[in-house]
């Protein structure tokens, strides 16, 4: 029993450890990308007068908390102007199983959210991307008693607000993929879900282009 005591402590400080290395390591990436970003601050305004065009990401977001993994999942519709600036809106949804078995305990969490971006290109193939996502929702907890079979919920409101680094490979003809870190600051309701859900989290993107979609489609019209 000590013996097992001791391995979870070894790994909850490895896993401590970690986090702490992995949030230097983005905040260093944002000091570094902020600096572009100041240099490059002229040109945001007359990119907004710009036509833009439409796009639409979808996202994964794992995050770990109390030695649970977490996995978001979120579609995002936005417009871009002049290859620089993103701004959007969106919608998250969560459905995590916390028993481990039969769904005895669930927690379901959803939220409509909101994101603006800076893009910063290195070539036709590479840019990074610095979202900065915001939202409000709701979150819930369905417990269902094996006694009596019937599901106790709990409902309660959520926010979070969420600045994150991605890097995203455009070489592909009509989609892009990208892999990235955010840090996402959550607020949520106790009652509902007693551990914080404020975490780094690890982005997965699957980005659709929908111009060279819609010309891939006329072309095939007028042939």
């Amino acid at each position: 029993m000590t013996m097992k005591k001791n391995i979870n402590n070894q790994l909850s400080n490895f896993f401590l450890k970690s986090v702490t290395y992995s949030v230097r390591t983005f905040l260093f990436l944002i000091c570094l990308v902020s600096i572009s970003i100041k240099a490059q601050i002229d040109s945001i305004r007359p990119s907004l007068k710009t036509k833009p065009i439409i796009g639409f990401k979808m996202e994964t977001k794992n995050f770990i908390s109390e030695n649970k993994l977490f996995r978001l999942q979120e579609l995002k519709p936005y417009f871009e102007y002049n290859n620089l600036i993103r701004f959007g809106l969106g919608y998250c949804w969560l459905n995590k199983d916390l028993s481990g078995s039969n769904k005895s305990d669930l927690l379901k969490l959803n939220a409509l959210t909101f994101f603006g971006a800076y893009l910063i290109n290195f070539n036709n193939n590479w840019s990074a991307e610095i979202p900065i996502d915001f939202g409000f929702g709701r979150i819930k907890s369905i417990t269902n008693s094996s006694s009596n079979s019937i599901a106790l919920e709990n409902k309660g409101n959520y926010s979070f607000y969420e600045p994150s680094f991605i890097l995203e490979y455009k070489g592909f003809k009509y989609f892009n993929i990208g892999l990235g870190t955010g840090f996402r600051l959550s607020i949520n309701d106790n009652s509902v879900y007693q551990n914080n859900l404020t975490s780094q989290t690890l982005i997965f993107r699957f980005n659709l282009k929908f111009v060279e979609i819609y010309n891939y489609f006329l072309q095939l019209r007028d042939s």
